[in-house]
Parts: C-alpha cells; structure tokens; sequence
C-alpha cells in the first residue's frame, strides 16, 4: 500500500473538507463540551458554597472575606484551566481521527463514483495512519477485476 504525503502542513492539513469532517465529529465534541461545563458548574456552585458557609460559620467579614475567597478561587481557576485543556483536547483529537477517517472516504466516494460511470477505477492509495487500510486493500482488488473484464 502506497503513501501519500500531505501538500499542506498545519492545521488546514488536518481538515479534508472542514464542514463534513467537523460535522462527523460534531456529536462527540458537543457531549464533551456539555459534560465539561457541567463539571466546571458542578465546581463553582460546591466551592461558593463551602465560602458562604465559611462566611457565616466564622462570622468572616471585608477583608478576611476576600482573603477566604481568594484561597477558594484559586481551585476554580485550576478548575477552568483544566476544562480549557479537556475542550482543546477533545477538538484535536477530534479532528485527528475524522481526518483518518473522513480523508479515505473522500478517495472510497471518487472510486465508487468512477465504478458507477463506467469507467476504471484508479487504484486507492491512503496515507500511513490512515484507517479503512483493509477496506482500500479490498477496493483495489476489485479494480483490478474490473479492468480485466474490459
């Protein structure tokens, strides 16, 4: 199996055709985005209300309030980092894997297209990484039968 390597670098080699590749990530991205800004809320309610019950509990007031706040916003800004990192994370990774996937089936559509106009297919060749490797290994197999039988 042949290799194709990238023309482009960067991030716009990832994204095949970026509306169809996002798309096909989409659901994946938006449940992690959901979950992290549940978690992230989940935090800021805990942590204001341990300072509310600090405030009240020890009669904390101007200046040892702010003191108080200030050690308990120092996790929530760990916190908003940490899920800053999950979301960036989760879009690389993303858009890492539907470029593996969603770049071959770009290249599956044209064979088939090409088969259905009758005319010969040229064989697939994928890029290292790429998955579907079986699939193309296949498809080429069969573009090899077909021009034989013409």
């Amino acid at each position: 199996m042949g290799s194709i390597k990238g023309r482009r670098g960067g991030v716009r080699s990832k994204l095949v055709e970026p509306y169809f590749q996002i798309k096909l990530g989409l659901m994946f991205i938006i449940v992690n985005l959901l979950f992290s800004v549940l978690f992230a809320g989940v935090v800021w309610w805990v942590l204001s209300d341990v300072f509310e019950s600090l405030k009240t509990y020890f009669e904390l007031t101007g200046g040892d309030a702010t003191l108080t706040l200030g050690k308990l916003s120092t996790p929530l800004i760990l916190v908003g980092v940490l899920v800053l990192a999950f979301v960036a994370t989760t879009f690389y990774v993303a858009v890492h894997y539907t470029h593996k996937i969603y770049g071959p089936l770009v290249s599956i559509n044209r064979f088939i297209d090409e088969m259905v106009e009758g005319r010969s297919p040229s064989k697939l060749a994928l890029r290292d990484g790429d998955e579907l490797q079986d699939l193309v290994l296949k498809l080429n197999i069969l573009a090899d039968k077909y021009k034989a039988t013409k």
